[in-house]
């Protein structure tokens, strides 16, 4: 479960109008500019019922769906997905850090010599983190290994959440929203979700490699190596290479896994203020080594 950060990168819809811009009566504009769809009607369309009348409503703020002059509009799909993405960023990368979860259940593998131990506390991890959320549906959900309540995966589940959020909507499309407009209730089971699975899939990760069940990289050989490295040092645009695009390149070197290699990049994409503190330690590490190499 890796967060690409070009997704953050390349949101089209973020600050893009003015706060004059979203009103009602603007609609036709709205609509112009990709912001909100027109539905098609339908002849089964029920009205609204209000005081024991049947009469159509008009909506009275943006929100994810709005029925105005017996028309009926819903937010760009591609807007509530670039919210879902920026939802998701505050939780994987800017508010939460797995770093000592993982190095506490690494650090307990390495206490324990014989390999049934290992496999044998790692099973029991995994046991006490699931128990953490075993009445829980919505993590199924969250997982997306069951559906619950009508929700097929979790991006519906957090969709839904959007339909009265009118001022997250409006913040997102003129100034973008900072962490304390989300819905906390929402925010706050997701960075618990988050970091439960994470630690689960780590587990399972390791798992398959003590039983023997992860990918082995095949050996390189030397020669193809260093023309290897010849090769990536000819590449003039590197830096403008997609993260995904260097993790591929680099496990052809290295000998790594691609996924790992593209996370470690998203990772430098972002300002050093939210890097990892093994990152960091990492990144000086590197530096003073071709330092002390170079003399």
């Amino acid at each position: 479960m890796y967060f690409n950060y070009e997704d953050i990168q390349n949101r089209k819809f973020v600050q893009s109008l003015k706060i004059e811009e979203l009103d009602l009566s603007n609609i036709d504009n709205l609509v112009l500019k990709g912001i909100y769809i027109e539905e098609q009607p339908s002849k089964y369309q029920i009205p609204f019922k209000s005081e024991g009348v049947f009469k159509d409503e008009d909506s009275t703020e943006i929100g994810a769906y709005i029925h105005l002059n017996s028309k009926d509009y819903h937010l760009n799909e591609i807007i509530q997905k670039e919210i879902y993405t920026s939802i998701r960023f505050f939780v994987e990368c800017a508010d939460t850090d797995t770093t000592l979860d993982l190095s506490k259940i690494s650090a307990n593998l390495e206490g324990r010599i014989e390999k049934t131990d290992k496999i044998k506390y790692l099973h029991k991890k995994h046991k006490d983190l699931y128990s953490l959320v075993n009445n829980e549906p919505e993590f199924l959900v969250y997982c997306g290994i069951k559906e619950f309540n009508g929700y097929n995966n979790w991006e519906e589940y957090i969709y839904d959440n959007l339909y009265c959020d009118s001022e997250l909507i409006i913040k997102y499309l003129t100034t973008d929203f900072e962490k304390k407009d989300i819905f906390q209730p929402v925010f706050e089971i997701w960075k618990r979700y988050y970091v439960i699975k994470t630690q689960i899939d780590f587990c399972k990760e390791q798992l398959n490699i003590i039983q023997g069940n992860s990918y082995k990289p095949e050996t390189i050989d030397s020669s193809y190596q260093v023309f290897l490295i010849e090769e990536i040092l000819r590449i003039d645009n590197w830096d403008d290479l997609s993260a995904t695009k260097k993790g591929v390149i680099l496990s052809c070197l290295l000998g790594k896994n691609k996924d790992n290699l593209k996370k470690v990049y998203i990772e430098i994409g972002k300002k050093i203020s939210l890097n990892s503190d093994k990152l960091l330690s990492d990144r000086k590490k590197a530096e003073e080594t071709i330092k002390k190499l170079l003399g």
